[in-house]
């Protein structure tokens, strides 16, 4: 970062008059007269490295700044960010939904003081405020890691505060983590953002997990704490980071650890890892990897599609077995027709057999996969599924 900001400062010593007059300034007025060397920091590094790094797309660098504003309470600085926010994809909504998810995780005051700005810059804008009141229903399925995460819940919190933990489990975690006004992966960044920003490290441990399950990748995490750092200061980011590579770590040191148990229990959402883009289309959560131990050739994990989110083409040398257990998914064998698939089906494979597999555009869906090896192979990746072919008609 120093060599940028070497550059950026040489550059404005050496620009003529009136070279500099014409260079244009996001920098307010005031900083640039009050604070000349804030205004140049603010457009050489923030907005002219930071907010265009590719390592976070400018949609998401919007939904951390509002977070951030938000949960700290800066409501005079998110006007503009809010304009800049619809500019950048965040769709009202979102807005809403991010809103909404604050109050529980940094109070109703906090949300609160941000809605007469909110209703301000969306009437300017003119939105459609109707659709903001149409009903919003809970129906995302849960993650395969809730029911450990419940159960923890109740044990450490039930005893002094029974109330709390039915809340947690039944209001904040069955109902509002499962709205459809707000993607999984979104309600996982706003929230990240949000805890980092005030400093709750016990809360981001497990939220960085969590993120991770519902399709936000390391570098994701790493850039939005990087860009949380200018709108929260850098001792909150820096301890964010700390909590971050500390998760890492933990998944990384828990995946390397070889098995030497005749008999093993693998948990539900462990190890977290996103299905990679070459192999799938979408957000895909990869969880609870297993494998047999011996001679047995047998493997699998828990797969997580959201809505829209498919396999690619490819086949089994030994076939393959999936066990759905939660929401709506489709399947097709090359030559036959879409098929759904829900809740308790139990769905085989032939080896060889050309296929793919994933949720239904409306709805998420979760499956175990379990396959054979053979000569240590256990898959052929092929082509991605085309939009086409996804929505054919299934039945």
């Amino acid at each position: 970062m120093k060599k940028p900001v070497v550059a950026a400062i040489a550059a404005l010593t050496l620009a003529s008059p009136v070279e500099a007059q014409e260079r244009k300034s996001v920098a307010p007025k005031a900083m640039q007269a009050v604070a000349p060397g804030l205004a140049d920091y603010t457009d050489e590094v923030l907005f002219g490295d930071v907010w265009v790094d590719p390592a976070l797309s400018p949609r998401d660098r919007s939904l951390v700044t509002v977070s951030v504003l938000i949960a700290t309470g800066k409501t005079a600085q998110l006007t503009g960010h809010l304009g800049r926010a619809l500019d950048n994809g965040v769709k009202p909504v979102e807005i809403a939904g991010a809103v909404t998810q604050l109050a529980f995780y940094t109070g109703w005051p906090n949300a609160v003081s941000s809605l007469e700005v909110i209703d301000k810059v969306f009437t300017d804008r003119d939105v459609d405020m109707a659709s903001l009141r149409a009903p919003v229903t809970a129906s995302l399925p849960l993650p395969a890691s809730d029911t450990a995460r419940a159960k923890t819940v109740t044990a450490t919190i039930g005893p002094a505060a029974p109330k709390l933990a039915a809340l947690t489990n039944e209001v904040l975690f069955a109902d509002l983590w499962r709205r459809t006004d707000l993607a999984p992966r979104d309600r996982s960044l706003v929230t990240i953002a949000a805890l980092a920003a005030n400093g709750d490290e016990a809360g981001l441990t497990f939220h960085v997990g969590l993120g991770l399950q519902n399709g936000l990748t390391r570098e994701a995490v790493g850039a939005a704490l990087t860009h949380l750092a200018f709108y929260a200061g850098w001792p909150k980011a820096t301890a964010a980071v700390a909590v971050a590579d500390k998760v890492f770590k933990d998944m990384d040191a828990a995946q390397a650890a070889p098995s030497v148990e005749s008999l093993t229990i693998t948990p539900p959402g462990s190890l977290p890892v996103q299905g990679p883009a070459k192999t799938f289309t979408g957000a895909v959560t990869v969880t609870s990897p297993f494998k047999g131990t011996g001679q047995a050739r047998l493997g699998g994990a828990t797969v997580t599609f959201q809505p829209g989110a498919r396999s690619n083409w490819h086949s089994h040398p030994l076939g393959q077995l999936l066990v759905v257990t939660a929401g709506e998914g489709l399947v097709q064998a090359e030559g036959g027709p879409v098929r759904r698939m829900k809740v308790g089906d139990v769905v085989w494979t032939g080896p060889g057999v050309k296929h793919w597999h994933g949720a239904a555009p409306t709805s998420a869906m979760t499956h175990v996969a379990v396959a054979e090896a053979l000569d240590v192979q256990s898959v052929t990746w092929l082509s991605p599924v085309t939009d086409a072919e996804y929505r054919a008609p299934s039945r």
